[in-house]
């Protein structure tokens, strides 16, 4: 699949990852509109490109995403939206369902500043792996705006609500070791970019059927009752159980060898 037609975004897509970054480092890869709206085709690129089994988003310069960029245009503003997508309700929060609408295991690398969207794109990948310098920010009550991209819907997941709260009511910087404590990332390393290709190549190896009904199921309990989620997770192993991959993984479990799972 072609990828050369981005102009904020880098992509490349080797042995099974998709690798990407946002190329603004002299805004700290701050968002303007373009940059919002290919990150949603991004995406949807990545969720139907057969040669990519998991994601991986990385950063150069010192931010991860210093979120909207008000300064050069603000991409909240109607009349930067384009013409195709004046009536998504959506508008650019869509950017915080970019990731988790791609059925793969996503990945963020993240060693500098999460801020607003920036922190909401950031919350919305599978897993993230933290350098020393990252920070979060929420940063919209310094701006006397609402949180969107999501940040409402990720964040009290990952750190529960009344930490949530607390993080939007003050904007408080959020460094890398209390970060991981509270739940936003899933470790402090020395490396991030290392870690995440590490576990990247780990699961490209693995069960993509697997994955994508585990994060469904993941997703899907959001909002279940305990009686939906397992029935949801019984529905899920019937259609899984008679794949070719399920056949896979018993036969070399028997066979005492290594599995090669194909995605079917």
């Amino acid at each position: 699949m072609d990828y050369s037609d981005f102009e904020d975004l880098h992509v490349e897509v080797k042995d099974g990852i998709g690798h990407f970054q946002v190329t603004r480092p002299e805004r700290l890869n701050a968002l303007r509109t373009t940059t919002f709206w290919e990150i949603v085709e991004l995406g949807r690129r990545f969720q139907v490109d057969a040669d990519v089994r998991v994601v991986v988003c990385t950063h150069t310069g010192r931010g991860f995403s210093s979120g909207a960029d008000i300064v050069d245009r603000d991409p909240t503003s109607p009349e930067q939206r384009p013409e195709a997508t004046t009536t998504d309700s959506m508008g650019i929060s869509a950017l915080g369902l970019a990731m988790s609408r791609i059925d793969k295991p996503t990945i963020a690398s993240i060693n500098g500043v999460a801020a607003g969207a920036g922190f909401a794109f950031a919350s919305s990948f599978d897993m993230r792996f933290l350098g020393p310098n990252a920070r979060f920010i929420t940063v919209f009550a310094r701006r006397a705006l609402s949180p969107d991209c999501g940040l409402t819907y990720w964040l009290p997941r990952l750190v529960g609500p009344a930490k949530a709260l607390e993080l939007l009511y003050t904007s408080r910087d959020v460094l890398a070791e209390e970060a991981v404590a509270i739940g936003l990332g899933n470790a402090l390393v020395d490396d991030p970019d290392a870690r995440a290709f590490e576990v990247a190549r780990q699961l490209v190896e693995g069960p993509p059927l697997s994955y994508m009904w585990m994060k469904r199921e993941v997703q899907h309990s959001y909002l279940a009752t305990q009686q939906t989620q397992i029935e949801f997770e019984w529905a899920a192993q019937n259609q899984i159980r008679i794949s070719e991959d399920a056949a896979e993984g018993r036969a070399s479990f028997r066979e005492k060898r290594p599995a090669r799972f194909v995605g079917r």
